[in-house]
């Protein structure tokens, strides 16, 4: 038993020390080179797009709850018992899937949430470089 959380807690900071934008939050950006900060910069933009894209489609998922209790009350008003058991069916489901879909996001993009964060500290730090290489 003891390996096991011994194991897991290795592979939680090995995720953590691959992380780059984890890593320029906690220790700055002064030990990457000029190319890969820009590298890192086009990544974490890639990367915030991709966050935001993915939140737009579980606020769709989560927004269907309100179109599936219009249709229970369509159904009942109809009598239509398996459209009224379909759709009180699937409210719960999509709130679960709403659910696990925010934490498995927000678990994924952990660091993308301090996006701003991180490309102002990229920023400052390509900008000393350039006045720092224009005193030579």
């Amino acid at each position: 038993m003891k390996n096991f959380f011994l194991n897991r807690q290795l592979r939680r900071i090995e995720r953590e020390a691959n992380d780059d934008f984890l890593q320029i939050l906690s220790f700055g950006a002064h030990c990457y080179p000029t190319k890969e900060l820009h590298q890192l910069l086009y990544e974490l933009d890639q990367q915030a797009g991709r966050h935001a894209y993915y939140r737009r489609l579980l606020f769709i998922v989560g927004g269907t709850i309100t179109l599936w209790i219009a249709l229970c009350f369509l159904c009942q008003s109809l009598n239509f018992y398996p459209g009224i058991y379909l759709t009180i069916t699937m409210i719960p489901m999509s709130i679960l899937a709403f659910s696990i879909g925010s934490v498995y996001i927000n678990q994924k993009f952990r660091s993308i949430r301090k996006a701003d964060r991180i490309e102002k500290i990229i920023i400052e730090e390509l900008e000393r470089r350039k006045k720092d290489a224009s005193i030579f």
